[in-house]
């Protein structure tokens, strides 16, 4: 597990981009603000987003609610017989803004009330919580896009 919640990995696949784009857009499902969740290894290969012409922007639609999972850009790039696919997971834009804003009111809550060290244990366990929310997904993501893809 890296220490910061970022991946950026590349995939050669066998199909052509047009095969590529294809594949992942046969599994992607329109967005919904609500949506019934239910655990199932079904929803390993479910996603919403959307597809352009040589990109892709997605998340796993997951039966339990994860607000550290990443969101999935990738580019597909021609490679001859091949392509070749970019793939960079982050966590959501809202996720990295408010826990920088949630660090400062926590550091300035307690730094007011005296206690410095309770503070930072506190910053240290939200900081395992989005890796631990981060990577757990991310590789999981990075299985299914291999397999998607048909990785060699």
């Amino acid at each position: 597990m890296k220490l910061v919640p970022y991946h950026r990995f590349e995939i050669t696949s066998p199909l052509k981009r047009d095969e590529a784009l294809a594949a992942v857009s046969s599994r992607i499902e329109e967005r919904k603000w609500f949506r019934m969740r239910w655990p199932s290894s079904d929803n390993d290969e479910r996603f919403d987003g959307t597809v352009t012409a040589n990109s892709f922007n997605i998340t796993r639609i997951m039966g339990y609610r994860n607000s550290f999972a990443p969101v999935v850009d990738g580019e597909v790039h021609d490679a001859g017989r091949f392509s070749r696919i970019v793939i960079t997971m982050k966590p959501h834009v809202l996720v990295l803004a408010l826990l920088p804003m949630l660090a400062i009111v926590l550091v300035a809550g307690l730094v007011g009330m005296g206690s410095f060290w309770p503070g930072l244990a506190m910053m240290a366990l939200i900081y395992v919580m989005v890796l631990g929310g981060f990577w757990f997904e991310a590789n999981k993501l990075e299985q299914t896009l291999r397999k998607i893809f048909q990785a060699m």
